[in-house]
């Protein structure tokens, strides 16, 4: 029969505070003797076992008081412990706030019904639990609190938990010797961060962080029934779902694997399916790093969290490999022209991106940068007062510069150009009285959209002239533009041209441009130094494929495990992804 005592006991229990005197142990320690408790020392190595960790709030020397818990063998199974003759509701407040725990979290079990009420009143969510007239010798008036499902936790018989809160520990006793600042505290402790895309084996721990977690967790979608797990693994296949762990290291121990994030990038935006963090890492801008680097997306937040995510973090550096120096996707640059897709290639190629990417404008309506016109146009700052240019194109001036600048300055460049050799929606025109001086590619839906006006669409009938290119003619176009972004380069660069796959039903109507596309595509590479070709099909495992275009995420991660592979200047260690 449940004991009464121990009915306000609803959250899961990360940590139990323990009174010393007639709680712990049988007397008081500063008037005598006292009188161990087996079972009492029994519970704590079982709790610790579980991953729930204990500590003391006791009014007592705290030295007396020490070295009797070193002769019982368990002083080091303590976190945090509060030992002096100072009030405990504020030393437990104190206590939770600096572990990065919940009082919802916590239970306090003490024999003085005045100091559990003061704990109640600093901490009003914290269950506590009167344990006078539990040290008999058996201690069996506790013994019930190791059956509640509350204190269950979870088998961690290497007490990997509680060494991360010595680390915290020590990293407290560190701060306050060097009378420190937390920002120059943290600048010193090089945190480190490692993503782990590879998800294979570690779906457990994913599970965890996302139904476990609660102050850092920014999303709170729990995955808990067998449904919607079924769910989660569906949506980590589709394309465009970036997700991974986050592991934290730094110079006071190792702090695993503290966090998950899973979102969808679309050309209309991002989706935060999970974003969410353990609370050993609280305070030392992990959380915020994370979210920077995944390119600020917006997002609701599903409060309460216990930060923010604006805020500081320049004492985190990204590592491929801990022990390792700076990993180099962190350290090189990236340029980029093509579809949206390119995108989820990028995100595993490096953090420093120039993209130039397809992307909705103001309307909703797509402009495309994998357009020959983007590439080759004369740059004239003339452009942004040209009516086509910005209203059918979408281009401008200045985006065309920021393109030549990233193409000269960048580690790594990459292409996806298919389509501005597939799109039959090729036109020119006019700039500066000079007619056919500008080339621009209309997506036919972009097309269709500024024809409904019959205003504009006269004006496009005045303006632009429609270009009707052979196979060979449009292959010419592209391998022009491909030859400019060649000859701004720099001479250490690679320049990365991604080709087309010629399988499946898309790929069966349009079978003989694709082969047509990779031959020109794979000859201009074998031709040219620091070019490499990137064949899909031998690149990207069938099962891989959604459809003749469009890959898994673990499909887009092999594109770019290839590109990091062929960087001659990048000594890349191999990448793993589920």
């Amino acid at each position: 029969m449940l004991d009464s005592r121990f009915s306000d006991i609803h959250q899961d229990v990360k940590l139990v505070i323990w009174d010393l005197d007639e709680t712990f142990w049988d007397g008081t320690l500063s008037e005598g003797g006292i009188r161990a408790v087996s079972a009492h020392l029994q519970m704590v190595r079982s709790l610790v076992d579980r991953g729930i960790m204990c500590s003391i709030c006791s009014k007592n020397d705290f030295d007396t008081a020490k070295q009797k818990l070193v002769e019982l063998g368990v002083w080091d199974l303590f976190v945090f412990p509060h030992i002096d003759w100072s009030p405990k509701g504020a030393a437990v407040k104190s206590m939770l706030d600096r572990m990065g725990l919940r009082a919802a979290n916590a239970l306090f079990l003490d024999d003085n019904h005045l100091n559990l009420q003061e704990v109640q009143f600093f901490c009003p969510e914290i269950a506590c639990v009167n344990a006078s007239g539990s040290t008999d010798g058996s201690g069996q008036d506790l013994a019930g609190l190791l059956d509640l499902p509350a204190l269950q936790g979870k088998d961690d018989r290497a007490h990997s938990r509680l060494a991360q809160y010595k680390v915290a520990e020590l990293k407290e006793a560190d701060q306050k010797t060097g009378n420190l600042s937390n920002h120059d505290f943290l600048r010193q402790s090089d945190i480190q961060v490692k993503l782990i895309t590879d998800l294979d084996g570690q779906m457990d721990r994913v599970i965890e962080l996302i139904n476990r977690t609660n102050q850092l967790n920014f999303t709170k979608l729990r995955v808990q029934t067998d449904q919607q797990r079924a769910e989660f693994q569906d949506l980590l296949r589709i394309p465009g779902v970036h997700a991974g762990l986050v592991e934290v290291r730094d110079r006071y121990g190792d702090y695993g694997i503290v966090g998950f994030f899973c979102l969808r990038k679309r050309f209309n935006g991002v989706t935060m399916h999970h974003f969410c963090f353990s609370c050993r890492t609280l305070n030392m801008g992990v959380e915020q790093w994370v979210w920077d680097h995944l390119g600020r997306p917006e997002f609701d937040i599903a409060g309460p969290v216990a930060n923010g995510l604006e805020g500081d973090f320049d004492w985190i550096r990204q590592v491929s490999d801990f022990g390792q120096p700076e990993s180099v996707a962190q350290s090189r640059s990236l340029a980029l022209v093509g579809g949206c897709d390119l995108q989820q290639v990028s995100f595993y190629c490096g953090t420093d991106r120039r993209e130039f990417v397809n992307k909705p404008d103001d309307d909703g309506v797509i402009v495309r940068y994998d357009d020959t016109g983007f590439i080759l146009n004369p740059r004239d700052p003339s452009l942004d007062r040209n009516w086509v240019q910005k209203a059918v194109a979408g281009h401008s001036y200045s985006e065309l510069l920021a393109a030549d600048q990233a193409f000269a300055s960048a580690d790594l460049v990459i292409l996806s150009m298919f389509f501005a050799f597939r799109t039959d929606n090729l036109f020119t025109h006019e700039g500066h009285g000079q007619q056919d001086r500008y080339l621009v590619t209309i997506p036919p839906k972009r097309l269709s959209a500024l024809t409904q006006n019959p205003r504009i669409s006269i004006r496009l009938l005045r303006t632009l002239r429609h270009l009707r290119l052979d196979m060979q003619q449009r292959l010419d176009l592209v391998q022009a533009a491909f030859e400019r972004v060649y000859g701004l380069k720099r001479p250490d660069a690679t320049l990365f041209i991604l080709g087309v796959s010629v399988h499946g039903d898309i790929a069966a109507r349009t079978q003989e441009e694709r082969q047509a596309y990779n031959q020109m595509c794979r000859s201009f590479a074998s031709e040219r130094p620091g070019v490499e070709f990137i064949d899909i099909d031998a690149t990207v495992p069938q099962a891989e494929f959604v459809d003749s275009d469009h890959y898994t995420r673990t499909g887009y991660f092999r594109i770019a495990e290839r590109i990091n592979a062929g960087n001659a200047a990048a000594d890349t260690p191999e990448l793993k992804i589920a």
